[in-house]
């Protein structure tokens, strides 16, 4: 496992190294809501990402980052294709994208 190296101002970045997808997908349970896949994450933050961990997971295109005045993490599920949205806001900083 490594944690990457970032301000207190960013988000904490864990590597889990031992972790393959092959792996993942044998403990995969069936969501109820039937959910199998996250395919997209976009942070908002009204700080910017600068630190070594961030920019290469931003420009490996695993989170699309972009600044904004509040904090808001958006989780699109299997591509979106429902066309459904499910805001968590004021409680928690979150879209999920169905």
């Amino acid at each position: 496992m490594h944690i990457g190296d970032m301000g207190i101002e960013e988000p904490m970045w864990i590597y889990l190294s031992f972790m393959r997808r092959a792996q993942r997908e044998h403990w995969f349970i069936e969501h109820p809501i039937g959910v199998r896949e996250i395919t997209g994450l976009t942070l908002t933050t009204p700080v910017p990402l600068r630190s070594n961990a961030s920019r290469k997971i931003v420009d490996s295109g695993i989170l699309a980052a972009r600044k904004g005045s509040a904090s808001l993490l958006e989780i699109e599920f299997d591509g979106n294709r429902r066309k459904k949205q499910m805001d968590f806001r004021p409680h928690l900083p979150f879209i999920f994208q169905l």
